[in-house]
């Protein structure tokens, strides 16, 4: 049987139901078969049917005010200058909670469309465990978001305070959908 799995937030779980989506228990997700109409459904569609897309999983993180910001670090294992990047949002949710000035690390699971805009840093990959990371051009070495992240002084500490010109920020497109561990400056 096919299926068209849909978008839905917990709040519409109710209204899915009794438009007549159906639930798997297995992947936690409502869907239509084939033989229901989806223009009954269309507010809860995936956006391209071809491709994974955020209605198909569960995120922890979105926003459409987000950036790639890259910095240089020195490489742990071999001291080469390496261009390292993060996901920082302007604004957003994480987790459902709005958040303003937040940098995501640790990140496990991205939009396929987000995916599509990091291929300028091809750097920045999933390891076999689906962890993303920053890896040393030279050699290979991984660059841990425990060292860009945790203190003050690490590349994306603090991002908003950075002095000018150390971190490059460049626009993303459309609303970013991920899944990952968010870090803000608290005052």
């Amino acid at each position: 049987m096919q299926r068209t799995y849909l978008y839905v937030t917990p709040e519409e779980y109710k209204a899915i139901e009794s438009h007549g989506a159906q639930w798997d228990n297995e992947t936690k997700r409502w869907y239509i078969d084939a033989e229901q109409s989806p223009n009954d459904f269309a507010r809860w569609l995936p956006f391209n049917d071809d491709a994974e897309s955020p209605e198909d999983t569960d995120f922890n993180v979105i926003s459409d005010r987000a950036f790639v910001a890259a910095a240089t670090v020195s490489c742990n294992e071999c001291s080469t200058s390496v261009e390292v990047i993060c996901i920082y949002c302007d604004s957003g949710s994480a987790s459902d909670e709005p958040l303003t000035e937040f940098s995501v690390s640790h990140i496990f699971s991205m939009s396929d469309a987000l995916r599509e805009q990091l291929h300028p840093w091809p750097n920045f990959q999933p390891t076999q465990s689906g962890l993303f990371v920053n890896r040393c051009h030279a050699c290979g070495a991984r660059i841990d978001d425990l060292y860009l992240h945790t203190e003050p002084g690490d590349a994306f500490f603090d991002i908003p305070t950075m002095p000018p010109g150390s971190i490059k920020l460049t626009p993303l497109t459309g609303t970013i959908w991920l899944s990952g561990s968010e870090h803000f400056q608290v005052d």
